[in-house]
């Protein structure tokens, strides 16, 4: 199992950072880019964004994947499977830990050199949990949840 008490406390932080994360758009959906303008991609970007899923983002469009993209916000997911994970790590959240590391992989690639750094930060649990795994460690694993926190603010300070 993970341990519990300072992930939790980590995770209570995440949560706080979420929620002020997501109440500095206007319409509370996330932050606003280039000083109010809609963080949805417009013109051949959106075309290009949805017709090929690898294609290189640029800011707006890493700020909207983050942000605005999905029934619920990738942020919002990176915290949902952090608070899963401390709950106790069952074949569900662990699941879900290892789907988020590979979420946040393909985002890695595809944002501009200046938001890669901070995913890599977020993904640092997620990446722990599955060494942890593939060891047989996860017993005795404490996750780096304030990497994660500190990669999503990096992250917003760019959007």
């Amino acid at each position: 199992m993970v341990r519990p008490a300072p992930l939790a406390v980590a995770t209570a932080t995440l949560l706080l950072l979420l929620t002020g994360c997501s109440a500095d758009g206007a319409d509370g959906a996330g932050p606003e880019v280039d000083g109010g303008a809609s963080v949805t991609p417009s013109g051949s970007a959106s075309a290009t964004t949805s017709s090929d899923p690898d294609a290189p983002l640029d800011a707006n469009e890493a700020c909207a994947a983050m942000y605005v993209t999905g029934d619920k916000t990738l942020e919002e997911r990176i915290g949902i499977a952090l608070v899963g994970a401390s709950d106790g790590l069952d074949a569900a959240s662990a699941d879900q830990m290892h789907a988020m590391s590979l979420e946040l992989g393909r985002l890695e690639e595809r944002v501009p050199e200046e938001f890669q750094g901070p995913v890599e930060k977020m993904r640092v649990p997620f990446l722990q949990l599955q060494k942890a795994l593939d060891a047989g460690t996860q017993d005795q694993t404490e996750l780096d949840v304030a990497s994660t926190v500190e990669g999503l603010k990096e992250y917003e300070k760019l959007c």
